[in-house]
């Protein structure tokens, strides 16, 4: 099914059902996206560009959200669910986070923390206050390390 403006704009502003990194997810789900939807995110931008003018720059998940709207109001065309795939990948893998301010779907969505971490940093940060840097967002008890240490460029501590 093609997309119109407007459930392009309504598919762009939900959350993914089950973020990266979320309780369905772990690192073949990760892997899986990262080749899916790199695939379908190529596909759909090379209709008028080539990738890298996507992903010249990290966004926020809402400023991914405003991309997809726009692309698709100039005549991106994709199903629901390739909307929804390149959602994920860009935030996923080319997204940013203000990390002293982000909810805990926005850190899963963009870091590919699980729930329970996300949701352990939020309530880390709420209990002792804003992280300075990387090492302090590791220092969160039983968070995957691995994941915050992936994507130094995707952390913002403003």
């Amino acid at each position: 099914m093609a997309f119109t403006m407007a459930a392009a704009t309504a598919v762009a502003r939900q959350e993914p059902q089950t973020p990266p990194g979320g309780a369905a997810s772990g690192p073949a789900k990760d892997d899986d996206l990262a080749v899916t939807g790199k695939k379908v995110t190529e596909d759909m931008c090379s209709q008028c560009h080539g990738l890298e003018d996507v992903t010249g720059r990290r966004r926020t998940p809402r400023e991914w959200n405003d991309t997809i709207s726009e692309m698709v109001s100039r005549g991106a065309t994709g199903t629901d669910d390739e909307i929804a795939t390149v959602k994920r990948y860009l935030n996923r893998y080319y997204g940013t986070v203000a990390v002293n301010t982000a909810s805990a779907s926005d850190l899963s969505s963009v870091l590919g923390l699980s729930s329970k971490d996300a949701d352990a940093v939020v309530e880390y940060r709420k209990a002792h206050g804003k992280f300075a840097d990387a090492a302090a967002l590791s220092s969160v008890p039983g968070i995957d390390k691995t994941k915050i240490d992936a994507q130094p460029d995707a952390l913002r501590f403003d």
